[in-house]
């Protein structure tokens, strides 16, 4: 019998006993990506000096909620978690741009899961409207990631503004189709983030979810022995200019791609890598920063994914999906 706790969220404050936030001065690894002036991508030591990444660096919190626990006996499939998906509102308490996002599956002592355990989630913020969506009132989806955990870094320069006041939801279907069994598990949300200051002059971005149901977010189901192709189009009602893209797609996925108004060719095409038993291992070109699409209002804007099912049952529940993140005012 799977038990579903009380979602529960965790906040702690670094160097003080208060309730609150995980507040961490970031000291990251990898190089971060910087934009030139032309709009072209630098990366590493063709970025800003050390001093100024050190001087970015230190104006930076991470904050760390924890969305659960729930226990996950084996052999627990996603289809059963469709229905109660584990869900917690929250807020920052604080006027913040955040600048990345990092999705974890955890224990209850913090140790790191296999990202397996994962099928999809979501951080929506409920005071946006999602302009694929029209004035459904479901809110924006900000943030989204599947069994990869992939990390997202906005582009140097740029941030998503959260008010203080913005109610957020996060949104995680689990599943365990392992022979083990996993009590205790949290989704867990890292975000990078920096006060909405005088000191942090960032451009903002707007998220979009390029998906087959924008309003719902409801996966697909695949015929068995199919490969099968999907695609779906908007219009766009505002214009801007695609600062980054982040596909998230589940097992037995093989590509997906988007193509901005008139044009033939994609902008943006991700291939999937497949295991033996076909789980997703990798997807290329994800995430992919990119300057130099702009969208105008009224173009349309499509969406592709295609799944290869060669198994003999139905694939129920494939994802796939595009996190847009446009800038409105360039």
């Amino acid at each position: 019998m799977m038990t579903n706790l009380v979602n529960k969220f965790r906040l702690v404050m670094l160097g003080a006993a208060a309730a609150g936030f995980l507040l961490q001065a970031c000291n990251g690894t990898k190089a971060p990506v910087f934009v030139s002036p032309d709009g072209s991508v630098m990366v590493g030591i063709n970025g800003p000096d050390v001093d100024e990444r050190l001087a970015e660096e230190a104006w930076q919190k991470r904050l760390i909620f924890h969305v659960g626990p729930i226990d996950l006996p084996a052999g627990t499939a996603a289809e059963e978690m469709e229905d109660a998906p584990l869900i917690m509102r929250f807020n920052t308490g604080e006027d913040l741009w955040v600048t990345a996002f990092e999705p974890r599956v955890v224990s209850a002592s913090g140790a790191g899961l296999p990202g397996e355990l994962l099928s999809r989630a979501m951080l929506i913020n409920l005071h946006e409207e999602n302009e694929l969506c029209g004035q459904s009132g479901s809110g924006n989806a900000a943030f989204v990631a599947t069994s990869m955990l992939t990390d997202v870094e906005l582009p140097q320069g740029y941030g998503y503004p959260v008010l203080a006041t913005d109610p957020l939801e996060a949104r995680a279907v689990l599943m365990n189709r392992t022979g083990q069994g996993h009590s205790g598990v949290y989704f867990e949300i890292t975000l990078k983030a920096r006060p909405m200051n005088e000191f942090a002059n960032l451009k903002d971005v707007k998220p979009m979810l390029v998906e087959f149901d924008p309003c719902g977010h409801a996966a697909v189901d695949i015929e068995p022995g199919a490969f099968s192709e999907r695609s779906a189009s908007y219009r766009l009602s505002k214009g801007s200019r695609v600062i980054m893209v982040n596909g998230a797609m589940g097992d037995r996925g093989a590509s997906m791609e988007l193509v901005a108004g008139s044009e033939i060719a994609p902008f943006w095409r991700s291939e999937a890598t497949l295991d033996e038993g076909q789980g997703l291992v990798a997807l290329s070109d994800n995430p992919f920063v990119d300057m130099r699409t702009t969208l105008a209002e009224g173009d349309e804007i499509k969406f592709s994914a295609a799944f290869d099912n060669s198994s003999g049952g139905w694939l129920r529940g494939a994802t796939a999906a595009a996190m847009m993140y446009v800038n409105p005012a360039e």
